[in-house]
């Protein structure tokens, strides 16, 4: 299974991965901070594992992020 983090430090809020790329699998956060849904985190809120049918959204949410904050391993 794919690894997937945020970084918060790089995380401007703007929302493009969970308001438009992949909702399904990022949710707004504290101060709009993107962070992933519950059941994908492991490690914190930032950190975690995508499924097989997730992972070309992530990959189009990592691709459009602004900031390079999504990385998707």
């Amino acid at each position: 299974m794919p690894k997937i983090s945020v970084n918060e430090a790089e995380c401007s809020g703007c929302g493009i991965c969970y308001n438009d790329e992949c909702p399904e699998l990022f949710a707004e956060g504290d101060g709009g901070i993107s962070e992933l849904h519950p059941i994908f985190q492991k490690n914190g809120k930032h950190e975690g594992e995508v499924p097989a049918d997730k992972k070309e959204c992530a990959k189009r949410a990592a691709m459009a992020c602004p900031n390079s904050a999504i990385m998707v391993v």
